[in-house]
């Protein structure tokens, strides 16, 4: 195949808007004409089977008057609001909501441990969280050693500590106009996993939507076209599910299928054929459960599904042979972390795969391997990955965050160096593939990187 990947990298160039929403891209502009605003742009299902359709006119008014209760609350621009919620149609609406009113969205997984969750409720000092019954479970027990956690909006949660959802949107107009943020202004605060050290808090901003577009659009071999409906089963609070699926499918007006409760390896197959999923992001656990246990009558449901993007872990020649042979598509594979969700990849269209890597910088992004002492490694050699706050063309990269919270050392490292640190040390060949070579700890001292 033709590898197009340096031409595609040469002739790329950002267009960040100077004021850009999140809530207003991935919504309110679809409602701005009566034929968009009937676009499909959510499908849900759950538990009992029962299935619901957002339309996009549907969304930004429910959105709207969540914006307005929220104001009412008390929120205001710039404060923490967590969403604690499962895959459904309140988790996106919850979303669009707090973007428009300029607050910052707190995603937590609603299988989070207690002692993780209070960990990030309290270090982000949110004051309002958005729960449904999934994201009670963990929190109530733990509540009241959440002292600035005062006000919780909680969705069929028998509780007298919660407001219920529609008791609090009943009173609310759906009209709302929403603020007009910077895309510099923080949007997202994300928390790393944890695995070398304390969990660490990463504030995105708006424009990190934007900045995650281009790698998105390769793994899905260029998204939207051809696109009938997307999904992915990965946790819509983590970066991975957000920036590689929600937010993007909802930006291009894509409907975007959502399930409250986690599907069985053969019920996965039924999904996909029910509402024609054409384009998918899929853990590597998925796809490598297929390889051993899927009933050949279950691939013939899998039809609809073109374009696939797998994220997580790195997937053996064996399983990209299989998916080639029986699901007729090569998978794209994703490198995905909380502060840099898709900068790295694979788009198997544009460019040859090599099976067990990384894959290759995606357009827009300069991404390279440092070495201690902060100069670029040369092919081979082993340092750590890298993002610059410049693109190749010296053009600020959306994508970069803006710092990590509470937390004055790394943050000041980044702003005094431009290179944001990943943290993963690889290596990357003559060709511009990446290969991982291990983590590094946090707890590790590391030497100032120059610009």
């Amino acid at each position: 195949m033709l590898d197009q990947h340096a031409s595609l990298c040469e002739s790329f160039r950002w267009q960040v808007p100077a004021n850009f929403n999140i809530g207003q891209e991935c919504c309110h502009r679809w409602t701005s004409s009566s034929a968009d605003a009937r676009r499909i742009a959510l499908l849900t299902e759950n538990a009992c089977g029962e299935r619901a359709v957002w339309t996009y006119e549907r969304l930004g008014a429910t959105a709207n008057q969540l914006s307005n209760g929220l104001l009412k609350m008390g929120v205001k621009r710039g404060d923490r609001v967590a969403v604690i919620m499962s895959q459904r149609a309140e988790a996106v609406i919850a979303h669009i909501a707090i973007y428009s009113i300029g607050a910052v969205v707190l995603p937590i997984s609603t299988q989070l441990a207690p002692k993780a969750m209070e960990y990030r409720l309290r270090d982000a000092e949110a004051r309002v969280a958005l729960i449904d019954t999934q994201g009670a479970n963990n929190l109530l027990p733990i509540l009241q050693r959440c002292h600035k956690l005062t006000q919780l909006v909680g969705i069929d949660v028998p509780d007298e500590r919660v407001l219920p959802w529609r008791s609090l949107l009943i009173r609310q107009s759906d009209t709302f106009k929403p603020v007009q943020t910077a895309a510099n202004d923080p949007a997202l605060l994300l928390y790393t996993a944890g695995a070398t050290g304390p969990a660490r808090g990463v504030l995105l901003p708006h424009s990190t939507l934007m900045g995650n577009l281009s790698g998105f659009v390769a793994s899905q071999n260029w998204f939207p076209a051809n696109a009938d409906a997307f999904w992915t089963p990965i946790d819509w609070s983590r970066a991975s599910g957000l920036f590689c699926g929600v937010l993007p499918a909802l930006y291009f007006g894509v409907p975007l299928i959502g399930v409250c409760e986690p599907l069985g390896l053969d019920q996965v197959p039924a999904l996909i054929e029910r509402y024609r999923v054409s384009h998918a992001l899929l853990p590597a656990s998925i796809l490598k459960q297929w390889t051993a246990h899927l009933p050949r009558a279950s691939v013939t449901q899998l039809a609809t599904l073109k374009h696939l993007a797998s994220c997580e872990e790195t997937l053996s020649a064996p399983v990209v042979a299989w998916c080639e042979h029986v699901l007729g598509t090569i998978p794209n594979e994703i490198f995905s972390q909380t502060e840099l969700a898709c900068v790295v990849g694979d788009s198997n269209q544009k460019w040859p795969k090599r099976v067990g890597s990384l894959g290759r910088c995606y357009p827009g992004h300069r991404v390279v391997v440092l070495r201690e002492d902060g100069t670029p490694a040369t092919p081979g050699e082993v340092g750590e990955l890298a993002i610059f706050r410049h693109d190749p063309f010296d053009h600020p990269d959306p994508v970069t965050p803006l710092l990590y919270w509470r937390n004055e050392p790394a943050s000041l490292e980044f702003i005094t160096t431009g290179w944001w640190r990943t943290g993963d040390l690889v290596q990357q060949d003559s060709d511009g593939y990446f290969w991982f070579a291990g983590r590094r700890s946090r707890l590790a001292s590391k030497p100032k990187a120059v610009g």
